[in-house]
C-alpha cells in the first residue's frame, strides 16, 4: 500500500511538474508574441517620426535658400530700382549707440564719419 501511495505522489508530482511547465511555456510564448507587436508598433512609429524629421529639414533647407536668394543684394537692389529708389550713401547712414542707463537710458545717434553733420 505504501508503494502505491508513492507512485500514486510520484504520478500526481511529475503530473503538477508538467502542467506547470506548459503553462510556463505557453505563458512565455504569449508574451514572446505581445512583446514582438509591441516592438513593430514602435518601430512604425519611429519610421514615422523619421519621415516627418526628414520632410521637415527638406521644408527647412528650402526656406532658407529662399530667404538667402530674397535676401540677396541683387535683388534688393533690382527692387529698390523698380521702386525709384537708390543705395544710400555714407551720408544718409545713421549708427545708433547704446548708452548705459547713467546716461538716462537714451539712444544716441551718431552721423557717418565723412557725411559732414556730426553732432
Amino acid at each position: 500500500m505504501a508503494a502505491r501511495r508513492k507512485s500514486s505522489l510520484r504520478r500526481l508530482s511529475y503530473r503538477v511538474a508538467v502542467a506547470v511547465g506548459l503553462v510556463a511555456l505557453v505563458g512565455g510564448m504569449f508574451r514572446s508574441v505581445e512583446r514582438g507587436s509591441q516592438a513593430r508598433a514602435l518601430s512604425r512609429s519611429l519610421t514615422g517620426i523619421e519621415h516627418q524629421t526628414i520632410e521637415a529639414r527638406a521644408r527647412l533647407t528650402d526656406a532658407m535658400r529662399r530667404v538667402d536668394s530674397l535676401a540677396s543684394r541683387d535683388r534688393i537692389l533690382n527692387a529698390a530700382a523698380r521702386l525709384g529708389l537708390h543705395p544710400p550713401s555714407d551720408a544718409d547712414i545713421s549708427f545708433l549707440r547704446l548708452t548705459t542707463p547713467a546716461d538716462s537710458g537714451r539712444l544716441a545717434t551718431t552721423r557717418a564719419p565723412g557725411s559732414g553733420d556730426d553732432r
